[in-house]
């Protein structure tokens, strides 16, 4: 059973968005969020703040930009996922779009600008970070550009995942292939030079976005994939599917379908083996869910907690003509979540309300 015993803004600031909160706990115990913030989801000024929490996430001190105010080097950043280190150095991974008259995607040619995913340090708990590491696309970049997509993963010290998905660059004349993949270092990022396929359909039937995963207690790594019929502004979506690798990723089983009808969905592993999933439910009534599961496949929907009801505000993608002009149109995404110390579940997510687009969070007792 799921029960609601607080709730709170992480981020409220009017005149601009708050977005793809993510937040870990600190050696020392107090808590560091990231975000993207900027006028839209994907918009030219989006960069990344950090925000930190003294008193178990009630309230959030905003630190600012790790770019020292708005990017100067012509790049755009966003999505921003921290990995803390047993030695206490943080890292923080995120993707970055290259600004091009101001356009991040091109409604013409269905394709994005050049796209990279990035790495940051940080040594004195997340106050300074380092200049961004790119950590390279292992496919044909004329073909492809892939992005983060989850979170970066320290399986072992020998052995870092960078999950990414894959779309096409503009100017590339053919059609999208979307696949959901991750990337491997064995030198504490330094190098990239192993990868493996998470999901894919050669047949282009289905396309798997969004991959989240969870390290579930026997090690294996389980992971949720929103699942769409392909066609660009056509497709619908089908089931969540998940996928499990029982050899720290080389090898993933094929993707099979859960009872979720959702979108985004992040899984957090419980330590008694359980999984709760928060993810996006798009159907009315629109919210952002968590449900638990024994198995990996079939959620307890019947008892599931709704920390978010959309309002007014919310609009569905199914009544825009494009995928991206789709995800800048819908009210509330990408919640996630972890399993705090004293064995709640801290969840968050953006939503917008009255016109203002911010992060929250919601916390969860577990029985």
């Amino acid at each position: 059973m799921l029960e609601i015993v607080d709730r709170g803004i992480l981020s409220h600031v009017p005149g601009r968005g708050a977005y793809f909160p993510c937040v870990r706990v600190l050696q020392d115990g107090t808590l560091l969020a990231a975000q993207h913030v900027g006028s839209g989801l994907c918009c030219p000024d989006n960069h990344i703040e950090v925000l930190r929490s003294t008193d178990g996430g009630r309230n959030w001190a905003n630190e600012g930009s790790i770019h020292g105010g708005l990017p100067a080097d012509g790049w755009c950043y966003r999505a921003p996922m921290l990995a803390p280190l047993e030695d206490g150095t943080l890292l923080m991974a995120a993707a970055r779009y290259l600004l091009d008259n101001d356009e991040m995607y091109n409604p013409a040619t269905e394709g994005l600008k050049p796209t990279q995913m990035v790495l940051f340090r940080s040594s004195d708990q997340g106050r300074s970070w380092s200049a961004p590491e790119v950590v390279p696309n292992p496919l044909p970049p004329e073909r492809y550009v892939s992005s983060l997509s989850g979170q970066l993963l320290i399986l072992a010290p020998d052995r870092w995942m960078y999950p990414f998905e894959t779309w096409k660059p503009d100017g590339y004349e053919g059609p999208v292939d979307q696949k959901a993949g991750a990337v491997f270092s064995s030198d504490q990022g330094r190098t990239w030079d192993e990868w493996s396929v998470v999901a894919d359909d050669p047949e282009e039937r289905l396309h798997y976005a969004d991959q989240m995963q969870a390290v579930l207690p026997d090690g294996r790594i389980y992971t949720t994939l929103w699942t769409r019929t392909w066609g660009v502004g056509q497709g619908e979506d089908v089931n969540d599917h998940w996928v499990v690798s029982e050899d720290a990723g080389r090898t993933w089983s094929d993707p099979r379908p859960t009872n979720l009808q959702g979108q985004l969905c992040a899984p957090i592993a419980l330590p008694d083996g359980r999984v709760a999933a928060i993810y996006n439910y798009r159907r009315e009534p629109q919210g952002v869910h968590v449900a638990l599961t024994e198995d990996l496949e079939n959620y307890d929907v019947e008892n599931q907690a709704v920390v978010f009801r959309a309002g007014e505000e919310t609009m569905t993608a199914k009544a825009v003509d494009e995928f991206i002009d789709a995800h800048q149109k819908i009210a509330f995404g990408r919640p996630w979540g972890i399993l705090l110390p004293d064995g709640d579940l801290l969840v968050y997510f953006w939503c917008t309300v009255d016109s203002v687009t911010h992060n929250r969070w919601v916390r969860l007792r577990v029985s």
